[in-house]
Protein backbone atom coordinates (compact mmCIF):
# COMPACT_ATOMS: atom_id res chain seq x y z
CA UNK A 1 0.00 0.00 0.00
CA UNK A 2 3.17 1.77 0.93
CA UNK A 3 4.59 1.54 -2.51
CA UNK A 4 1.30 2.47 -4.17
CA UNK A 5 0.56 5.74 -2.23
CA UNK A 6 4.11 6.69 -3.10
CA UNK A 7 3.49 5.76 -7.20
CA UNK A 8 0.23 7.77 -7.55
CA UNK A 9 2.37 11.02 -5.76
CA UNK A 10 4.80 10.58 -8.09
CA UNK A 11 2.94 10.12 -11.08
CA UNK A 12 1.48 13.60 -9.73
CA UNK A 13 4.70 14.78 -9.54
CA UNK A 14 5.73 13.99 -13.06
CA UNK A 15 2.70 15.24 -14.80
CA UNK A 16 3.64 18.76 -12.84
CA UNK A 17 6.97 18.17 -14.16
CA UNK A 18 6.24 17.80 -17.58
CA UNK A 19 3.21 20.82 -17.02
CA UNK A 20 6.06 23.37 -16.10
CA UNK A 21 8.31 21.44 -18.99
CA UNK A 22 5.91 22.68 -21.67
CA UNK A 23 5.00 26.32 -19.84
CA UNK A 24 9.22 26.66 -20.88
CA UNK A 25 8.93 25.30 -24.06
CA UNK A 26 9.78 28.33 -25.77
CA UNK A 27 12.56 29.31 -23.13
CA UNK A 28 16.32 29.08 -24.03
CA UNK A 29 17.31 30.17 -20.73
CA UNK A 30 15.22 28.94 -17.77
CA UNK A 31 16.41 30.66 -14.77
CA UNK A 32 16.83 33.44 -16.45
CA UNK A 33 13.46 33.83 -18.01
CA UNK A 34 11.61 32.46 -14.88
CA UNK A 35 13.14 35.48 -13.35
CA UNK A 36 12.63 38.48 -15.72
CA UNK A 37 9.42 37.60 -17.05
CA UNK A 38 6.22 37.77 -14.16
CA UNK A 39 3.87 36.33 -15.58
CA UNK A 40 5.63 33.42 -16.27
CA UNK A 41 6.67 33.07 -12.74
CA UNK A 42 3.23 33.55 -11.76
CA UNK A 43 1.94 30.55 -13.40
CA UNK A 44 4.53 28.65 -12.20
CA UNK A 45 4.16 29.33 -8.62
CA UNK A 46 0.40 29.31 -9.07
CA UNK A 47 0.63 25.32 -10.40
CA UNK A 48 2.78 24.86 -7.44
CA UNK A 49 0.71 25.93 -4.97
CA UNK A 50 -2.20 23.84 -6.21
CA UNK A 51 -0.45 20.92 -5.61
CA UNK A 52 -0.53 21.56 -2.19
CA UNK A 53 -2.60 19.11 0.19
CA UNK A 54 -3.15 17.99 3.43
CA UNK A 55 0.10 14.70 3.03
CA UNK A 56 2.10 17.14 0.29
CA UNK A 57 3.91 20.03 2.37
CA UNK A 58 5.95 21.71 -0.28
CA UNK A 59 6.24 22.01 -3.66
CA UNK A 60 9.24 23.93 -4.82
CA UNK A 61 11.19 24.80 -8.11
CA UNK A 62 15.07 24.87 -7.56
CA UNK A 63 18.19 25.68 -9.45
CA UNK A 64 22.03 25.68 -9.62
CA UNK A 65 24.54 28.57 -9.23
CA UNK A 66 27.86 29.08 -11.08
CA UNK A 67 29.23 28.44 -7.78
CA UNK A 68 27.10 25.04 -7.33
CA UNK A 69 24.80 26.57 -4.51
CA UNK A 70 21.27 25.45 -4.50
CA UNK A 71 18.90 28.41 -4.58
CA UNK A 72 14.85 29.15 -4.75
CA UNK A 73 13.16 29.96 -7.88
CA UNK A 74 9.73 29.43 -7.63
CA UNK A 75 8.14 28.13 -4.27
CA UNK A 76 4.42 26.92 -3.84
CA UNK A 77 4.11 27.27 -0.13
CA UNK A 78 1.98 30.50 1.27
CA UNK A 79 2.42 32.43 4.48
CA UNK A 80 5.55 33.20 6.26
CA UNK A 81 7.45 30.01 5.43
CA UNK A 82 7.41 30.51 1.73
CA UNK A 83 10.94 31.33 0.04
CA UNK A 84 11.85 34.15 -2.46
CA UNK A 85 13.74 34.51 -5.15
CA UNK A 86 17.45 33.26 -5.16
CA UNK A 87 17.29 32.60 -1.61
CA UNK A 88 19.54 29.60 -0.84
CA UNK A 89 18.66 26.34 -0.23
CA UNK A 90 20.81 23.75 1.38
CA UNK A 91 21.09 20.17 0.54
CA UNK A 92 21.50 16.87 3.33
CA UNK A 93 21.41 14.42 1.01
CA UNK A 94 23.71 13.41 -2.19
CA UNK A 95 20.80 12.42 -4.20
CA UNK A 96 20.63 16.10 -5.18
CA UNK A 97 23.99 15.69 -6.37
CA UNK A 98 23.21 12.64 -7.83
CA UNK A 99 20.32 13.82 -10.18
CA UNK A 100 22.93 16.27 -12.14
CA UNK A 101 24.52 13.17 -13.23
CA UNK A 102 21.67 10.42 -14.04
CA UNK A 103 19.23 13.21 -14.88
CA UNK A 104 16.67 10.73 -13.67
CA UNK A 105 14.17 11.15 -10.47
CA UNK A 106 15.82 10.64 -6.98
CA UNK A 107 13.57 9.61 -4.03
CA UNK A 108 14.53 10.89 -0.81
CA UNK A 109 13.19 8.48 2.25
CA UNK A 110 13.12 10.50 6.00
CA UNK A 111 11.59 8.36 8.04
CA UNK A 112 9.99 10.27 11.56
CA UNK A 113 8.05 9.25 14.57
CA UNK A 114 4.59 9.32 13.39
CA UNK A 115 4.93 9.64 9.82
CA UNK A 116 7.38 9.17 6.39
CA UNK A 117 8.46 11.95 5.30
CA UNK A 118 9.67 11.91 1.56
CA UNK A 119 11.00 14.15 -1.04
CA UNK A 120 10.44 13.29 -5.02
CA UNK A 121 12.78 15.12 -6.82
CA UNK A 122 12.72 15.30 -10.87
CA UNK A 123 14.64 17.08 -12.72
CA UNK A 124 13.80 19.43 -16.01
CA UNK A 125 16.22 19.11 -18.56
CA UNK A 126 17.31 21.32 -21.61
CA UNK A 127 19.44 20.01 -24.20
CA UNK A 128 20.60 17.15 -22.23
CA UNK A 129 21.48 18.55 -19.04
CA UNK A 130 19.89 19.33 -15.80
CA UNK A 131 18.35 23.41 -15.33
CA UNK A 132 15.83 22.83 -12.90
CA UNK A 133 14.65 20.19 -10.33
CA UNK A 134 10.98 20.08 -9.45
CA UNK A 135 10.94 19.31 -5.56
CA UNK A 136 7.59 17.79 -3.64
CA UNK A 137 7.75 16.91 -0.43
CA UNK A 138 4.57 14.69 0.95
CA UNK A 139 4.28 12.41 4.17
CA UNK A 140 2.54 9.33 4.82
CA UNK A 141 1.11 9.80 8.35
CA UNK A 142 0.15 6.09 9.62
CA UNK A 143 -0.46 2.83 7.81
CA UNK A 144 -4.19 3.36 8.41
CA UNK A 145 -4.24 6.79 6.70
CA UNK A 146 -2.81 5.15 3.84
CA UNK A 147 -6.08 3.29 3.10
CA UNK A 148 -7.88 6.89 3.30
CA UNK A 149 -5.26 8.64 0.58
CA UNK A 150 -5.43 5.24 -1.71
CA UNK A 151 -9.28 5.63 -1.38
CA UNK A 152 -9.19 8.85 -2.37
CA UNK A 153 -7.07 8.70 -5.44
CA UNK A 154 -9.25 5.71 -6.33
CA UNK A 155 -12.22 8.39 -6.42
CA UNK A 156 -10.52 10.90 -7.95
CA UNK A 157 -9.19 8.84 -10.75
CA UNK A 158 -12.61 6.78 -11.53
CA UNK A 159 -14.52 10.53 -11.74
CA UNK A 160 -11.43 11.28 -14.08
CA UNK A 161 -12.19 8.16 -16.11
CA UNK A 162 -16.16 8.58 -15.93
CA UNK A 163 -15.22 12.72 -17.38
CA UNK A 164 -13.26 11.42 -19.93
CA UNK A 165 -15.07 8.41 -21.26
CA UNK A 166 -18.02 11.43 -20.79
CA UNK A 167 -16.41 13.02 -22.98
CA UNK A 168 -15.57 10.54 -25.55
CA UNK A 169 -19.11 9.44 -25.57
CA UNK A 170 -20.43 12.93 -26.21
CA UNK A 171 -17.81 13.72 -29.06
CA UNK A 172 -18.80 10.61 -30.46
CA UNK A 173 -22.27 11.13 -30.40
CA UNK A 174 -21.48 15.29 -31.53
CA UNK A 175 -19.33 13.39 -34.75
CA UNK A 176 -22.21 11.62 -35.53
CA UNK A 177 -24.72 14.08 -35.51
CA UNK A 178 -22.38 15.98 -37.51
CA UNK A 179 -21.74 13.30 -40.25
CA UNK A 180 -25.83 12.96 -39.85
CA UNK A 181 -26.55 16.68 -40.77
CA UNK A 182 -23.69 16.89 -43.36
CA UNK A 183 -25.10 14.04 -44.98
CA UNK A 184 -28.57 15.41 -45.00
CA UNK A 185 -27.33 19.06 -46.30
CA UNK A 186 -25.41 17.40 -48.81
CA UNK A 187 -27.20 14.67 -50.16
CA UNK A 188 -31.08 15.05 -51.84
CA UNK A 189 -33.32 12.71 -49.75
CA UNK A 190 -35.72 12.02 -52.75
CA UNK A 191 -33.25 10.51 -54.83
CA UNK A 192 -30.37 9.94 -52.70
CA UNK A 193 -27.60 11.67 -54.92
CA UNK A 194 -25.83 14.99 -54.17
CA UNK A 195 -27.58 18.52 -54.20
CA UNK A 196 -27.05 22.10 -54.81
CA UNK A 197 -25.55 22.36 -51.22
CA UNK A 198 -22.92 19.86 -51.69
CA UNK A 199 -22.48 21.93 -55.37
CA UNK A 200 -22.15 25.33 -53.94
CA UNK A 201 -19.56 23.62 -51.25
CA UNK A 202 -17.55 21.66 -53.35
CA UNK A 203 -17.61 23.42 -56.82
CA UNK A 204 -14.27 25.44 -56.15
CA UNK A 205 -12.13 22.16 -55.11
CA UNK A 206 -13.46 20.10 -57.93
CA UNK A 207 -10.38 19.50 -60.91
CA UNK A 208 -12.68 20.49 -64.12
CA UNK A 209 -9.97 19.04 -66.07
CA UNK A 210 -10.31 15.34 -64.82
CA UNK A 211 -13.90 15.26 -65.87
CA UNK A 212 -16.38 15.82 -68.57
CA UNK A 213 -19.71 18.16 -67.56
CA UNK A 214 -23.19 17.04 -68.52
CA UNK A 215 -26.43 18.75 -68.02
CA UNK A 216 -29.66 16.31 -67.91
CA UNK A 217 -33.16 17.01 -68.02
CA UNK A 218 -36.35 14.59 -67.97
CA UNK A 219 -38.24 15.60 -70.99
CA UNK A 220 -41.98 16.32 -70.49
CA UNK A 221 -41.68 16.15 -66.30
CA UNK A 222 -44.55 18.54 -65.63
CA UNK A 223 -46.46 16.99 -67.80
CA UNK A 224 -45.80 13.58 -65.91
CA UNK A 225 -46.68 15.67 -62.56
CA UNK A 226 -49.94 17.01 -64.22
CA UNK A 227 -51.51 13.59 -65.40
CA UNK A 228 -50.11 11.17 -62.62
CA UNK A 229 -49.24 13.65 -59.77
CA UNK A 230 -46.30 15.02 -57.90
CA UNK A 231 -45.87 11.33 -56.09
CA UNK A 232 -45.91 9.41 -59.26
CA UNK A 233 -43.29 12.45 -60.06
CA UNK A 234 -41.04 11.64 -57.30
CA UNK A 235 -41.31 8.00 -57.90
CA UNK A 236 -40.03 9.30 -61.71
CA UNK A 237 -37.11 11.30 -59.84
CA UNK A 238 -35.37 8.31 -57.94
CA UNK A 239 -35.65 5.78 -60.41
CA UNK A 240 -33.83 8.29 -63.12
CA UNK A 241 -31.36 8.59 -60.23
CA UNK A 242 -30.81 4.88 -59.79
CA UNK A 243 -30.29 4.24 -63.31
CA UNK A 244 -27.74 7.48 -63.42
CA UNK A 245 -26.27 5.69 -60.51
CA UNK A 246 -26.18 2.23 -62.02
CA UNK A 247 -24.24 3.44 -64.85
CA UNK A 248 -21.62 5.93 -62.89
CA UNK A 249 -18.53 4.56 -61.06
CA UNK A 250 -19.42 5.04 -57.50
CA UNK A 251 -15.67 6.29 -56.25
CA UNK A 252 -15.25 8.42 -59.34
CA UNK A 253 -18.24 10.27 -61.14
CA UNK A 254 -20.29 12.70 -59.24
CA UNK A 255 -24.16 12.66 -59.97
CA UNK A 256 -25.81 15.48 -58.58
CA UNK A 257 -29.69 16.98 -58.48
CA UNK A 258 -29.37 20.00 -59.60
CA UNK A 259 -32.88 21.75 -59.84
CA UNK A 260 -36.73 19.62 -59.59
CA UNK A 261 -36.07 17.34 -63.17
CA UNK A 262 -32.39 18.02 -63.84
CA UNK A 263 -29.13 16.33 -63.05
CA UNK A 264 -25.35 17.21 -63.44
CA UNK A 265 -23.59 14.93 -63.81
CA UNK A 266 -19.18 15.07 -63.75
CA UNK A 267 -17.78 11.69 -65.05
CA UNK A 268 -14.10 11.55 -64.57
CA UNK A 269 -12.15 10.82 -67.48
CA UNK A 270 -9.34 8.21 -66.28
CA UNK A 271 -6.41 8.14 -68.56
CA UNK A 272 -5.66 4.42 -67.68
CA UNK A 273 -9.04 3.16 -68.47
CA UNK A 274 -10.50 2.13 -71.39
CA UNK A 275 -14.12 3.38 -70.74
CA UNK A 276 -14.18 6.72 -72.27
CA UNK A 277 -16.72 9.22 -70.11
CA UNK A 278 -18.88 9.74 -73.58
CA UNK A 279 -19.34 5.81 -73.37
CA UNK A 280 -20.71 6.56 -69.95
CA UNK A 281 -22.74 9.21 -70.85
CA UNK A 282 -24.91 7.18 -73.80
CA UNK A 283 -24.72 4.20 -71.71
CA UNK A 284 -26.79 6.43 -69.33
CA UNK A 285 -29.24 7.88 -71.93
CA UNK A 286 -30.00 4.46 -73.70
CA UNK A 287 -30.89 2.75 -70.37
CA UNK A 288 -33.37 5.34 -69.54
CA UNK A 289 -34.95 4.55 -73.00
CA UNK A 290 -34.92 1.00 -72.19
CA UNK A 291 -35.94 1.28 -68.81
CA UNK A 292 -39.43 0.79 -67.62
CA UNK A 293 -40.41 3.64 -65.07
CA UNK A 294 -42.90 2.06 -62.57
CA UNK A 295 -46.02 4.23 -62.15
CA UNK A 296 -48.05 1.84 -59.87
CA UNK A 297 -47.51 -1.89 -59.11
CA UNK A 298 -48.79 -2.46 -62.46
CA UNK A 299 -48.50 0.18 -64.36
CA UNK A 300 -45.37 1.17 -66.50
CA UNK A 301 -43.92 4.15 -69.23
CA UNK A 302 -41.43 5.44 -70.94
CA UNK A 303 -39.37 8.44 -70.23
CA UNK A 304 -36.89 10.27 -72.32
CA UNK A 305 -33.93 12.60 -71.63
CA UNK A 306 -32.40 15.61 -72.95
CA UNK A 307 -28.61 15.81 -72.54
CA UNK A 308 -25.70 18.83 -72.75
CA UNK A 309 -22.33 18.35 -72.70
CA UNK A 310 -19.11 20.19 -71.93
CA UNK A 311 -16.54 17.82 -73.04
CA UNK A 312 -13.65 20.01 -71.77
CA UNK A 313 -15.05 22.40 -68.83
CA UNK A 314 -11.34 22.73 -67.53
CA UNK A 315 -10.96 25.46 -70.25
CA UNK A 316 -13.48 27.33 -67.94
CA UNK A 317 -12.34 29.80 -65.62
CA UNK A 318 -14.71 28.89 -62.83
CA UNK A 319 -17.26 26.33 -62.57
CA UNK A 320 -20.34 28.52 -63.63
CA UNK A 321 -19.15 29.24 -66.53
CA UNK A 322 -18.49 25.36 -67.56
CA UNK A 323 -22.01 24.53 -66.30
CA UNK A 324 -23.14 27.26 -68.50
CA UNK A 325 -21.64 25.85 -71.43
CA UNK A 326 -23.81 22.17 -70.77
CA UNK A 327 -26.30 24.20 -70.17
CA UNK A 328 -26.86 25.92 -73.50
CA UNK A 329 -26.15 22.51 -75.24
CA UNK A 330 -28.70 21.06 -73.17
CA UNK A 331 -31.29 23.45 -74.15
CA UNK A 332 -29.88 23.37 -77.88
CA UNK A 333 -30.84 19.07 -77.54
CA UNK A 334 -34.53 20.39 -76.34
CA UNK A 335 -34.54 22.96 -79.48
CA UNK A 336 -34.05 20.38 -81.55
CA UNK A 337 -36.76 18.07 -80.58
CA UNK A 338 -35.85 16.84 -76.79
CA UNK A 339 -34.55 12.93 -76.41
CA UNK A 340 -30.84 13.39 -77.51
CA UNK A 341 -27.53 13.85 -76.46
CA UNK A 342 -25.80 17.92 -77.42
CA UNK A 343 -22.62 18.41 -77.53
CA UNK A 344 -21.42 22.33 -76.94
CA UNK A 345 -19.16 23.20 -80.03
CA UNK A 346 -16.19 24.03 -79.12
CA UNK A 347 -15.96 26.45 -82.44
CA UNK A 348 -18.42 28.99 -80.10
CA UNK A 349 -16.63 32.01 -78.33
CA UNK A 350 -16.91 31.54 -74.46
CA UNK A 351 -18.21 34.89 -74.69
CA UNK A 352 -21.29 34.51 -76.92
CA UNK A 353 -23.86 34.27 -74.49
CA UNK A 354 -23.37 36.28 -71.11
CA UNK A 355 -23.03 34.38 -67.57
CA UNK A 356 -25.38 33.92 -65.41
CA UNK A 357 -23.10 36.11 -63.07
CA UNK A 358 -23.36 39.32 -65.29
CA UNK A 359 -27.13 38.62 -65.73
CA UNK A 360 -27.46 38.92 -61.99
CA UNK A 361 -25.37 41.76 -61.96
CA UNK A 362 -27.37 43.49 -64.50
CA UNK A 363 -30.67 43.39 -62.86
CA UNK A 364 -28.89 44.56 -59.39
CA UNK A 365 -26.99 47.60 -60.95
CA UNK A 366 -30.37 48.29 -63.12
CA UNK A 367 -28.79 47.48 -67.02
CA UNK A 368 -31.66 45.71 -67.58
CA UNK A 369 -33.83 48.28 -69.58
CA UNK A 370 -36.03 47.72 -73.55
CA UNK A 371 -35.82 48.45 -76.92
CA UNK A 372 -38.58 49.56 -78.57
CA UNK A 373 -39.91 48.23 -82.23
CA UNK A 374 -42.91 49.32 -84.31
CA UNK A 375 -45.90 47.50 -85.18
CA UNK A 376 -47.39 48.38 -88.48
CA UNK A 377 -51.11 48.67 -89.41
CA UNK A 378 -50.92 47.55 -93.33
CA UNK A 379 -54.46 49.15 -94.06
CA UNK A 380 -52.92 52.75 -93.26
CA UNK A 381 -49.09 52.01 -93.23
CA UNK A 382 -48.84 53.73 -90.17
CA UNK A 383 -47.85 52.88 -86.67
CA UNK A 384 -50.46 50.61 -84.27
CA UNK A 385 -48.57 49.83 -81.09
CA UNK A 386 -44.66 48.79 -80.00
CA UNK A 387 -42.87 45.95 -78.77
CA UNK A 388 -40.94 46.20 -75.84
CA UNK A 389 -37.71 44.31 -76.64
CA UNK A 390 -35.46 42.99 -74.26
CA UNK A 391 -31.22 44.40 -73.91
CA UNK A 392 -28.86 43.71 -71.90
CA UNK A 393 -26.49 47.30 -71.23
CA UNK A 394 -22.72 45.68 -70.52
CA UNK A 395 -21.00 47.08 -68.16
CA UNK A 396 -18.76 48.35 -71.24
CA UNK A 397 -21.46 50.15 -72.58
CA UNK A 398 -22.56 47.46 -75.33
CA UNK A 399 -25.90 46.47 -75.55
CA UNK A 400 -27.02 42.61 -75.63
CA UNK A 401 -29.89 41.40 -77.02
CA UNK A 402 -31.85 38.01 -75.35
CA UNK A 403 -30.45 35.20 -77.51
CA UNK A 404 -27.03 36.05 -75.49
CA UNK A 405 -29.21 36.14 -72.32
CA UNK A 406 -32.32 33.98 -72.54
CA UNK A 407 -30.49 30.26 -73.07
CA UNK A 408 -28.65 30.98 -70.05
CA UNK A 409 -31.01 31.99 -67.59
CA UNK A 410 -34.19 29.64 -68.96
CA UNK A 411 -36.00 27.82 -66.52
CA UNK A 412 -34.41 29.54 -63.11
CA UNK A 413 -35.45 32.11 -60.67
CA UNK A 414 -33.39 34.65 -63.15
CA UNK A 415 -35.75 34.67 -66.02
CA UNK A 416 -38.77 35.36 -63.66
CA UNK A 417 -36.97 38.35 -62.35
CA UNK A 418 -35.69 39.47 -65.92
CA UNK A 419 -39.61 39.17 -66.80
CA UNK A 420 -40.72 41.15 -63.29
CA UNK A 421 -37.89 43.86 -64.67
CA UNK A 422 -39.24 44.10 -67.98
CA UNK A 423 -43.12 44.35 -66.94
CA UNK A 424 -41.70 46.75 -64.68
CA UNK A 425 -40.07 49.01 -67.20
CA UNK A 426 -43.41 48.78 -69.62
CA UNK A 427 -45.76 49.87 -66.46
CA UNK A 428 -43.50 52.79 -66.36
CA UNK A 429 -44.49 53.88 -69.94
CA UNK A 430 -47.70 53.43 -70.17
CA UNK A 431 -48.16 55.31 -66.77
CA UNK A 432 -46.48 58.41 -68.23
CA UNK A 433 -47.11 58.13 -71.84
CA UNK A 434 -50.97 57.43 -71.65
CA UNK A 435 -51.15 57.67 -75.92
CA UNK A 436 -48.42 54.39 -76.06
CA UNK A 437 -49.57 50.79 -76.41
CA UNK A 438 -46.60 48.35 -76.36
CA UNK A 439 -46.23 44.16 -76.41
CA UNK A 440 -44.00 42.42 -73.32
CA UNK A 441 -42.87 38.68 -74.20
CA UNK A 442 -43.53 36.18 -71.36
CA UNK A 443 -42.84 32.27 -71.70
CA UNK A 444 -45.16 29.76 -70.73
CA UNK A 445 -43.60 29.86 -67.18
CA UNK A 446 -44.51 33.24 -66.77
CA UNK A 447 -47.56 32.66 -66.94
CA UNK A 448 -48.00 30.20 -64.18
CA UNK A 449 -45.86 31.64 -62.04
CA UNK A 450 -48.15 33.22 -59.19
CA UNK A 451 -45.97 36.14 -58.47
CA UNK A 452 -45.71 37.70 -61.94
CA UNK A 453 -49.30 36.51 -62.33
CA UNK A 454 -50.24 38.72 -59.27
CA UNK A 455 -48.12 41.30 -60.87
CA UNK A 456 -50.37 41.31 -64.07
CA UNK A 457 -52.96 41.49 -62.17
CA UNK A 458 -52.55 44.70 -59.79
CA UNK A 459 -51.50 46.31 -63.20
CA UNK A 460 -54.98 44.93 -64.39
CA UNK A 461 -56.83 46.92 -61.79
CA UNK A 462 -56.29 50.23 -64.22
CA UNK A 463 -58.43 49.32 -67.68
CA UNK A 464 -56.31 52.40 -68.98
CA UNK A 465 -52.93 50.06 -68.17
CA UNK A 466 -53.91 46.58 -69.26
CA UNK A 467 -55.76 47.21 -72.64
CA UNK A 468 -52.43 48.97 -73.99
CA UNK A 469 -49.97 46.17 -72.85
CA UNK A 470 -50.44 43.54 -74.93
CA UNK A 471 -48.87 39.81 -73.90
CA UNK A 472 -46.52 37.71 -76.12
CA UNK A 473 -46.18 34.22 -75.54
CA UNK A 474 -43.95 31.99 -77.90
CA UNK A 475 -45.87 29.15 -79.37
CA UNK A 476 -44.53 25.85 -78.01
CA UNK A 477 -46.07 22.51 -77.05
CA UNK A 478 -45.12 23.50 -73.45
CA UNK A 479 -47.62 26.00 -73.38
CA UNK A 480 -50.65 23.85 -74.22
CA UNK A 481 -49.34 21.10 -71.36
CA UNK A 482 -49.01 23.57 -68.29
CA UNK A 483 -52.22 22.91 -67.08
CA UNK A 484 -52.76 26.49 -64.98
CA UNK A 485 -51.58 28.02 -68.43
CA UNK A 486 -54.91 28.34 -69.86
CA UNK A 487 -57.32 29.31 -67.21
CA UNK A 488 -54.61 32.47 -66.57
CA UNK A 489 -54.86 33.88 -69.63
CA UNK A 490 -58.32 33.54 -69.69
CA UNK A 491 -57.94 35.72 -66.38
CA UNK A 492 -55.73 37.95 -68.37
CA UNK A 493 -58.27 38.33 -71.11
CA UNK A 494 -60.65 39.71 -68.75
CA UNK A 495 -58.78 42.48 -67.15
CA UNK A 496 -58.40 43.63 -70.61
CA UNK A 497 -54.84 42.27 -71.58
CA UNK A 498 -54.74 41.17 -75.36
CA UNK A 499 -52.93 37.44 -76.20
CA UNK A 500 -50.39 37.00 -78.92
CA UNK A 501 -48.97 34.10 -79.73
CA UNK A 502 -45.19 34.43 -81.03
CA UNK A 503 -43.31 32.50 -83.67
CA UNK A 504 -46.42 30.53 -84.81
CA UNK A 505 -45.26 27.89 -87.42
CA UNK A 506 -42.08 27.56 -86.26
CA UNK A 507 -43.04 24.48 -84.64
CA UNK A 508 -46.18 22.96 -82.57
CA UNK A 509 -49.10 24.55 -83.85
CA UNK A 510 -52.29 23.78 -82.17
CA UNK A 511 -55.26 25.56 -83.92
CA UNK A 512 -57.98 24.34 -81.14
CA UNK A 513 -55.90 25.75 -78.57
CA UNK A 514 -56.22 28.98 -79.79
CA UNK A 515 -59.68 29.61 -79.62
CA UNK A 516 -59.67 28.26 -76.12
CA UNK A 517 -57.42 30.77 -74.82
CA UNK A 518 -59.45 33.49 -77.17
CA UNK A 519 -56.02 34.48 -78.86
CA UNK A 520 -56.36 38.20 -80.17
CA UNK A 521 -53.19 37.81 -82.17
CA UNK A 522 -50.84 35.22 -84.36
CA UNK A 523 -47.34 36.52 -85.11
CA UNK A 524 -46.29 34.56 -87.64
CA UNK A 525 -42.82 33.19 -87.27
CA UNK A 526 -40.37 35.69 -89.12
CA UNK A 527 -38.10 32.24 -90.11
CA UNK A 528 -41.76 31.31 -92.54
CA UNK A 529 -42.34 35.18 -93.26
CA UNK A 530 -38.51 35.80 -94.51
CA UNK A 531 -38.92 32.88 -97.21
CA UNK A 532 -42.32 33.83 -98.25
CA UNK A 533 -41.14 34.73 -101.76
CA UNK A 534 -39.33 32.35 -102.90
CA UNK A 535 -40.29 28.87 -100.74
CA UNK A 536 -43.67 27.21 -102.07
CA UNK A 537 -43.95 25.99 -98.80
CA UNK A 538 -43.16 28.80 -96.66
CA UNK A 539 -46.05 30.87 -98.54
CA UNK A 540 -48.64 27.75 -98.23
CA UNK A 541 -47.93 28.03 -94.36
CA UNK A 542 -48.36 31.60 -94.31
CA UNK A 543 -51.55 31.04 -96.21
CA UNK A 544 -53.72 28.85 -94.27
CA UNK A 545 -51.99 30.26 -91.31
CA UNK A 546 -54.03 33.31 -92.47
CA UNK A 547 -57.09 31.46 -93.47
CA UNK A 548 -57.48 29.90 -90.43
CA UNK A 549 -57.25 33.62 -88.45
CA UNK A 550 -59.80 34.79 -90.57
CA UNK A 551 -62.52 32.50 -89.80
CA UNK A 552 -61.87 32.01 -86.35
CA UNK A 553 -61.33 36.45 -86.19
CA UNK A 554 -57.82 36.36 -85.04
CA UNK A 555 -56.01 38.90 -86.29
CA UNK A 556 -52.45 38.27 -88.16
CA UNK A 557 -48.95 39.68 -87.83
CA UNK A 558 -45.83 38.89 -89.81
CA UNK A 559 -42.49 39.06 -88.49
CA UNK A 560 -39.61 39.76 -90.47
CA UNK A 561 -40.92 42.12 -92.84
CA UNK A 562 -37.32 43.30 -94.44
CA UNK A 563 -38.30 45.00 -97.80
CA UNK A 564 -41.10 46.22 -99.38
CA UNK A 565 -41.76 43.21 -101.94
CA UNK A 566 -42.34 41.13 -98.76
CA UNK A 567 -44.70 43.39 -97.72
CA UNK A 568 -46.94 43.46 -100.86
CA UNK A 569 -46.88 40.06 -101.24
CA UNK A 570 -47.96 39.59 -97.15
CA UNK A 571 -50.91 42.87 -97.96
CA UNK A 572 -51.76 40.79 -100.64
CA UNK A 573 -52.38 37.83 -98.54
CA UNK A 574 -54.81 39.68 -96.05
CA UNK A 575 -52.19 40.00 -92.91
CA UNK A 576 -53.25 43.18 -91.02
CA UNK A 577 -50.14 44.24 -88.91
CA UNK A 578 -46.34 44.15 -89.63
CA UNK A 579 -43.34 44.45 -88.05
CA UNK A 580 -39.60 44.43 -89.24
CA UNK A 581 -36.17 46.04 -90.41
CA UNK A 582 -38.70 47.89 -93.37
CA UNK A 583 -40.27 49.59 -90.83
CA UNK A 584 -37.92 50.03 -88.19
CA UNK A 585 -35.05 49.11 -86.06
CA UNK A 586 -35.66 48.69 -82.58
CA UNK A 587 -34.41 51.85 -80.30
CA UNK A 588 -33.82 53.24 -77.31
CA UNK A 589 -37.33 55.06 -75.61
CA UNK A 590 -35.86 58.16 -76.07
CA UNK A 591 -35.38 58.18 -79.79
CA UNK A 592 -39.13 57.29 -80.30
CA UNK A 593 -41.11 58.83 -82.36
CA UNK A 594 -44.04 59.78 -81.31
Amino acid sequence: MLEISISDVISISQNSSEAIYWLLKDSKNYVKDIKENVELHTKIERFLTILLTKNIKYSYLVYRDKNGIFRFLVDGTKGEEKAFINQKFDVDNPKWLEIYETKNPQLIKQPLLHQLSITYLIPIIYENRVELILAIDFSVKKIEDINKIITVIKYIIAGIIFIILSIIIALIIQTAKYISVKHTAFVDSLTNVYNRNYLQESKDFINLSDFILAALDIDHFKQINDSYGHTVGDRILRQIADVIKHATRQNDDIVIRYGGEEFLILIKNKRKSNVLPLDTLERIFSNIQEYKFRISSTETINITVSIGVNLVPGKSRTFQDAFKLADIALYNAKNKGRNKIEIYSNEQKDDFYMTINEIKDAIEENRVTCFYQKIIDNDTDKLSHYEALLRIISKEGTIITPDKILPVIKGTFISRNITKRVLKICYERLKTNPDLALNVNLNPQDIINDSILSILKNYGKDKSISTRLGIEIVESEDIVNYKDAKTNLLILKELGYKIYIDDFGSGYSNFIYLTEIKTDFIKIDGNIIKKILEDDISFLVVKSIVSFAKEAKIKVIAEYVSDEKIYEKIRELGIEYSQGFYFHIPEEFSKLER
